[in-house]
Formats: C-alpha cells, structure tokens, sequence
C-alpha cells in the first residue's frame, strides 16, 4: 500500500509541475529533479519513523503531515541558498497544488477504507485452537493486521494462559465449533496437527458442513530455522525450504528500477567530475591502472568482473589474501578511499548493467567464495540474490575482513535475513544508514 501511495504521489507532483500555467512562472528541470528526490525522502522518514502500534489512519495522517513538512523544509534550505534566485512563484504554486492534492487523496483513501472495514463482509471473524508457540507466532502476525480480522477465542484442553488475556481463552477443543456457530465466526486456524490430536480431523470436517473455513498452521520450526514459502503453481502445496526473494515481478520491477536510476544518478551527477581527479590521484602516487577488476561471485554463484578504483600497490595476492586493517599494500589514496567508501563508485556500472544491485549482499571473491562455502552449509544461499554495494550485514557491523568463522556465520545470517525481509523500504533505509555511516565513519571500513 505504501508503494501505491509514493507512486501515485510522486506522479501527480510531476504532472502539476507540467500542467500549471505559464504565469506562475517558467518550468525549470532542476526543481523538478530537486523535490522529486526531496519527496522521496521526506516520504521514507517519515514512514520509518511512524509508530507500529498507532492506527492505520493515524500513521497515514501522521507520515503525510511529515513528509509534506519535510518537503516544505527542504525547500526553503534549497531556494534561500543554492538558488535564490529561482521563480518562487512557481514553487509557492506548485507546492500548493500539491498539498491540495495530498489532502483530498488521504482523505478520500481514509474514507474508502472505513466504508470497506465497515463492511462485515470483509473483517472475518477467526478462532484458533492450539495454545503453544506457534500461536504465539500467529497471534503476532495476525496483530499487524487487526483491521481485518478479529480473534473471538482460543481453543485448547490446557487450561493454563501461558501468557494469554483470560478472555481470550474461550474453551477446550471440543467447544470451538458450537461456539463457532453462534457467534458466526468464518475462519478457524489450527496450530495443533491432526496426527497430534484426532479431534482436529473431526472439527475440519464439521466446519466444513457449516461453511467455516479450516486452515493448518504447521509447526515446522523442528526441522528449519529459517522461513519458508508455500508454492501453488502445481496441485499440490510445495513448502519451499530455500529462500525467494523478490518472488513476485513488481518487486523484481521495483528493485530494478530503483537500481537504474540511482545509478545513473551517481554516475552522471557524482562519477562524471569525482572519477577524473581520483583517477590523477591514484596515478600520481603509484604505478598502475586506475581501476582494480576482479572475478566475484554473482548471482547464482555466476561470476561476474568486479570494478572498483584500486586503493592497493600492484601486487600478485589481490585475488587470494583479504584486505587487513594494517595492510602493507595500502597507498595513502587508497586508505582514504577505503574509508570513505569512495573506491566502490565504479561498481555503480556493474549495477547499471545487471550485474549488481544497489542493496544485497556483497560479492566475494571467487577464491573466498570457494573456501567459505566449505566453513558455512548455508554460505551459498547468499547468492540467490544479486551482490549490492552494500547490504544488511555491512550497517550492522559485519563488513570488512573475515577473522573467525563466528564472524562469518552473523554476515551470512543478516544476507539471508534480508533475502527473506526484503521489500522496497528496507533498501532505502539500509542505502540512508549506509550513507550517515559513510560520513560518520566505520571502524571496520578498511
């Protein structure tokens, strides 16, 4: 939904800019660029910083009111310094129309979503027999979406709560489907099975007779620690015990799209005036081509050739010994670069052509990649997903170079943490707090 939202936003700022008249002032493309990028911001920090447990109104209102002040900010910095002598006509106007629409679109959002909540058509009331951890897993799942159902009781022969509100405890197992019955409930969850309890084939096939849907919540905790998918493309459900991220093709769209742009962005606006003087730099202080390519692992364990500008004296260890804090094989340029993260530039065309993402999880060697796998059963799994510049494991800690295995177990964990996490605002946040660590400083970038 909150995709919806910045793409409907961010379409509809770009047309007033387009379609307001000329005696407002003359349509200028930097302005454009300007609060387009504004606006996506201000949208992305105000959504991580608007509370889970508010309402789905309330944080709607809130993370708009936010956004839009934000916006407002960003453009009183921009235009009383960097361009004071832009037309404010025309950006009073336009941000005018804007907030006009942003009103009247929340508004008429807010509207049609209490008229569908309101139906009870479509806010199902449930039961859940079972009272173990798993249900703990299903009632906190099924809390982020309050607004569409509503839990009237659990089931179990235990009498004790373990935790639960009393009334939420409603009966043992063979109460539920006359409870269910008169007090119209249409969905009953199960997080017992029924080779565990007999009872449980017997409760499907009544509520079936009086049109309650039955669903299976199976613990599988047992045997996997990691999260798993339910595929339908045959007759039969298939558990994918291996990761999908991106499964669906808008978010495949979105992570692409964003990869494009952003770096083309980078290239042309950053690269296209920074990459010449790194370049004499790096050619002044040691002999060598300014750019370090090398064989990484990419995805689906494909390699791919690596850019980056090479920080290291030439020397014949470059694709088999990592890079150490006191290296000997620093130049002066390349530690600096190292530190500020600058030598990765270049990979922004292995992004632009496929290769890379933005965000994901950072290419090894082929060397490494080899020996890793050997130290980790679930290294590979890394690899279901393009390599990024930077990624999850990088802006919690575990970046730089691998000492000990435990080091390479938590790198592995947040990959693969992300693969199964992954959704467009993860990217921004992880790109912003890759960005404030840049300026802040890593004590593991080296």
């Amino acid at each position: 939904m909150g995709f919806i939202f910045l793409f409907t936003d961010m379409l509809v700022l770009n047309t007033i800019a387009l379609l307001l008249p000329p005696s407002t002032g003359p349509f200028h493309m930097q302005s454009v660029i300007f609060n387009n990028l504004a606006w996506l911001f201000s949208y992305h920090i105000s959504t991580c910083y608007a509370r889970n447990k508010q309402t789905w109104t309330a944080r709607l209102i809130k993370t708009t009111s936010s956004a839009f002040t934000l916006l407002l900010l960003f453009n009183w910095a921009y235009y009383s310094t960097v361009q004071p002598h832009q037309n404010i006509n025309f950006i009073i106007a336009w941000l005018l129309c804007f907030g006009t629409y942003l009103l009247l679109f929340r508004v008429t959002a807010i509207s049609a979503r209490r008229i569908l909540l309101g139906n009870n058509n479509l806010c199902k009331k449930i039961v859940i027999i079972g009272n173990n951890a798993t249900t703990d897993q299903l009632l906190h799942q099924l809390e982020r979406k309050a607004s569409l159902y509503t839990l009237t009781g659990i089931f179990d022969d235990d009498n004790n709560h373990n935790g639960l509100p009393e009334r939420q405890l409603q009966g043992n197992i063979n109460d539920c489907i006359n409870f269910c019955i008169k007090n119209q409930v249409r969905e009953i969850y199960t997080t017992i099975s029924p080779e565990k309890d007999k009872r449980i084939s017997e409760i499907a096939e009544m509520a079936e007779c009086n049109f309650i849907q039955f669903k299976l919540v199976p613990d599988i905790s047992y045997y996997l620690h990691m999260k798993t998918q339910i595929d339908h493309d045959t007759e039969l459900p298939v558990l994918c015990l291996t990761p999908q991220p991106e499964a669906d093709v808008s978010g495949q769209i979105q992570k692409r799209l964003f990869d494009v742009l952003f770096s083309l962005f980078v290239i042309i606006f950053i690269l296209s005036w920074l990459a010449p003087i790194l370049a004499l730099l790096i050619k002044f202080e040691s002999a060598g081509p300014v750019f370090f390519k090398q064989m990484r692992t990419g995805k689906n364990g494909r390699p791919f050739l690596c850019f980056k500008f090479r920080s290291l004296k030439m020397n014949d260890e470059a694709d088999s010994r990592q890079v150490t804090a006191d290296d000997d094989r620093y130049t002066r340029i390349g530690r600096f670069m190292r530190k500020t993260n600058l030598d990765e530039l270049p990979q922004f065309f292995n992004v632009l052509l496929g290769d890379m993402s933005v965000v994901g999880s950072r290419p090894h060697m082929l060397k490494h990649t080899e020996d890793f796998s050997r130290l980790h059963r679930h290294y590979m799994l890394r690899h279901y997903i393009k390599p990024g510049l930077t990624g999850w494991a990088q802006i919690n800690g575990y970046r730089g170079e691998i000492k000990a295995k435990e080091q390479l177990i938590k790198r592995v964990d947040c990959d693969i943490w992300y693969m199964e996490n992954w959704d467009f605002w993860l990217d921004m946040r992880i790109v912003l707090q890759t960005l404030s660590s840049t300026f802040k400083g890593d004590k593991n970038a080296y």
